[in-house]
């Protein structure tokens, strides 16, 4: 049986973050923003501090979920948009991590998943 969702798939690569890479609560506070921004619905969230620096954060949505891992010591974020819908605006959802992270330079991926 074929998958009927269209399940789409946003990673970047963001590099010369100037924001709060270093804070799970700053971040699960602009992932759930972006949540918002994109139309989806917040069903939990959990993060992970690293010693000496690092967080992984990740907002679970009843579409799927938003992830971001940081590197504070490179100035580096890799941020994952898991959405099934088409109905979910992933550019909103990175123009409010963006604008909270702050990047010089980012490396976008865009996938369709689950096809055939």
């Amino acid at each position: 049986m074929a998958l009927q969702t269209h399940i789409r798939h946003l990673l970047v690569d963001a590099h010369g973050c100037e924001g709060p890479l270093d804070d799970a609560d700053a971040l699960l506070a602009l992932m759930r923003k972006a949540a918002d921004a994109c139309g989806a619905h917040t069903v939990g969230e959990a993060s992970a501090r690293y010693v000496p620096h690092g967080v992984t954060a990740v907002l679970f949505l009843a579409e799927s979920h938003i992830l971001i891992s940081t590197w504070p010591e490179a100035n580096m974020a890799l941020v994952d948009v898991l959405v099934c819908s088409d109905q979910m605006d992933l550019d909103g959802a990175w123009s409010v991590i963006a604008a909270g992270i702050e990047p010089t330079d980012v490396v976008p991926k865009r996938l369709d998943r689950g096809t055939a």
